[in-house]
């Protein structure tokens, strides 16, 4: 038995190339789930600088020509083996309509083409991938045009730093190693496990007893590390303790052990108050591979 259902992939054009689209349907052909797939119209801003008379007009022939495009591109991939099913959605607020969607069908994940998003963009506006994370309270995987069909190696970037709430923490750590244990088992890939830590503000007067401080914090920040590591089955080789910020560690780690698919959680485990961890925010805006955001909410009750 595959370990997913349901796969919803999220079009905003209508691309034959589509890795999303290309990452669904292997998944789903290697899991036995029926992949849906839900366009997201958006009419262009030439149509809406004319007369509103002109301008519905035109919108509706714009969306009756996406949605034969969408209808077609399905077609396309009926002998796949995959049940496939396929919809569209047209509104002025298509983020919010999209997000209810989701939430009222509960895919086992939603699969989408990643987006680049700069710094700026994001200071400025919520990026269509940054709003799903916040939004849906389950996993969605964004998926770069370059990506291969079904990874052959997935990370999974947990912080076992210490935590006022540790046992939050340590439970939505496991649920992000059990949603990519899941992945990996479904694709036959090696899973690994990846945790930074940084002791940047570590110094002394005497460098024998900062080194002996450095050394000391390490092994305290390493044993919930190893411990996490022991209870959920991950081997010693694919152990992955680093120093340095996250967001470097995760960007070095991911090209040294050529990685397909990274897993984050949406939210950072000792600051859940937050609605979306600045690191995966950064990451899914430049993912160096595949990414899977995973809510809080649907870690604690996953089961691979």
């Amino acid at each position: 038995m595959g370990q997913y259902r349901q796969l919803l992939v999220l079009l905003t054009e209508i691309d034959a190339h589509s890795a999303a689209l290309r990452r669904a349907l292997a998944l789903g052909h290697v899991s036995g789930a029926s992949v849906h797939l839900l366009g997201l119209f958006e009419p262009s801003e030439e149509h809406l600088l004319r007369e509103e008379r002109l301008n519905e007009a035109d919108i509706k022939r714009q969306y009756e020509h996406y949605r034969a495009g969408l209808i077609a591109l399905i077609e396309r991939h009926r002998g796949s083996g995959v049940s496939l099913t396929v919809d569209t959605l047209a509104a002025d607020d298509i983020r919010s309509m999209a997000i209810d969607y989701i939430s009222e069908l509960q895919p086992d994940m939603v699969i989408k083409d990643s987006e680049t998003a700069s710094a700026l963009a994001r200071l400025f506006s919520t990026p269509l991938d940054c709003a799903l994370m916040r939004g849906f309270k389950g996993i969605t995987q964004f998926v770069p045009r370059s990506a291969v069909t079904l990874p052959r190696r997935v990370l999974v970037a947990v912080d076992t730093a210490f935590s006022e709430t540790p046992a939050v923490q340590e439970h939505f750590n496991r649920g992000l190693i059990r949603a990519a244990q899941a992945l990996a088992l479904q694709c036959d890939a090696p899973l690994h496990l990846l945790s930074a830590y940084n002791l940047a503000g570590v110094f002394a007067a005497d460098m024998n007893v900062t080194q002996a401080w450095i050394d000391e914090m390490r092994e305290a920040l390493q044993e919930p590390f190893d411990a996490l590591a022991d209870a959920e089955g991950v081997a010693p080789e694919r152990r992955h303790f680093m120093e340095g910020g996250p967001v470097q560690v995760i960007r070095e780690q991911v090209a040294a052990l050529d990685i397909d698919a990274l897993v984050m959680g949406v939210v950072q485990p000792k600051g859940l108050d937050k609605l979306l961890g600045d690191t995966t925010e950064r990451i899914v805006s430049h993912p160096p591979c595949s990414v899977l955001a995973v809510h809080p909410d649907v870690a604690e009750t996953w089961e691979p």
